[in-house]
């Protein structure tokens, strides 16, 4: 039987606060075979006493994690502070992997960690945490979808805003540049949400020309008048302003609609009043379906409620919430509102843990993408 604990340290020291999570994750599991670890970048040159004290009383070296802006757990959040959670799960297979020196060859990453599957199901659930400073994640994720099929994958980019070196760890090898992660080979297939901090500020339009990462026109108009209009008033004047407010939203092919958990969300990364034009992070094309955001904690509170929702069924097991590091208190005025939200609806018993990191990887459309602004909820089941 799937057996899972979740617990989390705030204490500045090392060694404490690895050992403190991983005590309190074992008050619920018994046992570990397997365990995500996370932890905030404070801790520094103390990061290898921290995994061996939560190795050595977790009682496995199939410990992964990453550093990350911050952590989550037993329904808190520590952000810009030390902080330490710690998943671990008895009964359930898993296979760790730290994979090095990828930079310029991410697509082969997912041939790796086939192989050592040997044979992926839809019922595994691949946790993905790249250094994204080094890996770049569209060429990994292409790999990945390739090689692993049917297995279901959600991650986070690690992140490390202290000295902006983030790090990956397997047991108790400590790397950077590195792609952490390990399967979770389930009984059932994972329940998987997608919650957006957006809300869709347009219908769904087209984009009539572009060159480039420039969008050029929108409907046969000029598309930077197009997002003035959406921005409006002094917001629109100020672009500079707007472009933290004003995303775009790219749904998911085949998809006709803004529905939630359908589309992704990517940043404006340039204007150019004198053609009327803005770009984003990839590359559209004449005929692609585009639509405007606009970033708000009203409705990202909302949007939560609904993708948990959704995610209704039976009490999980266990369920691990991958978090933008542009979300939680900063964004949303109250600390340790999505974790509340989440053990709300799973229950005080149900362990939850996780963190905030610089990008997420989930399924829009089912298929798995480079998210912004989201929080990926991935929700195992014992299967009994």
């Amino acid at each position: 039987m799937l057996r899972a604990g979740a617990g989390i340290s705030t204490s500045p020291d090392p060694r404490i606060a690895g050992e403190a999570a991983a005590e309190a994750a074992l008050e619920r599991c018994g046992t570990a075979d397997s365990a995500l670890l996370f932890a905030t970048p404070g801790y520094g040159a103390g990061l290898p006493a921290l995994l061996d004290a939560a190795v050595s009383t977790l009682g496995t070296e199939v410990v992964v994690g990453a550093s990350a802006q911050g952590v989550l757990g037993r329904g808190t959040e520590s952000e810009n502070g030390a902080g330490v959670a710690v998943l671990a799960v008895g009964g359930l297979e898993a296979e760790p992997f730290l994979l090095t020196d990828l930079a310029g060859e991410e697509d082969h990453a997912g041939e790796e960690i086939a192989a050592r599957l040997g044979d992926p199901r839809a019922t595994d659930l691949v946790v993905l945490l790249p250094d994204t400073r080094a890996i770049h994640p569209l060429p990994l994720l292409d790999g990945l979808r390739e090689a692993l099929g049917p297995a279901h994958l959600v991650g986070a980019g690690a992140a490390d805003p202290v000295s902006d070196a983030p790090r990956q760890w397997s047991g108790t090898s400590i790397e950077s540049g590195a792609v952490a992660g390990l399967v979770w080979r389930a009984p059932v297939a994972p329940r998987i949400g997608v919650t957006q901090a957006c809300r869709p500020a347009s219908g769904l339009l087209t984009v009539t020309r572009a060159e480039g990462h420039w969008v050029l026109e929108i409907d046969g108009r000029p598309a930077l008048d197009v997002y003035r209009e959406v921005a409006r008033g002094p917001l629109g004047a100020d672009l500079r302003r707007a472009a933290a407010f004003v995303l775009v939203a790219l749904p998911a092919p085949g998809r006709e609609s803004l529905e939630p958990g359908g589309y992704r969300v990517r940043n404006v990364v340039g204007f150019d009043p004198a053609r009327r034009a803005f770009a984003i992070p990839e590359t559209p094309s004449k005929g692609d379906p585009i639509a405007l955001a606009l970033r708000e904690p009203g409705s990202a509170r909302e949007d939560l409620k609904s993708m948990l929702e959704r995610l209704a069924g039976p009490t999980p097991a266990l369920g691990l919430y991958l978090d933008c590091c542009a979300r939680g208190e900063a964004f949303f005025g109250v600390p340790g509102l999505e974790s509340a939200y989440i053990e709300n609806a799973l229950g005080p018993e149900t362990p939850v843990a996780g963190m905030f990191g610089s990008c997420e990887f989930g399924p829009i459309g089912g298929t798995p993408e480079l998210l912004t602004y989201t929080g990926v909820l991935a929700l195992l089941d014992d299967g009994v």
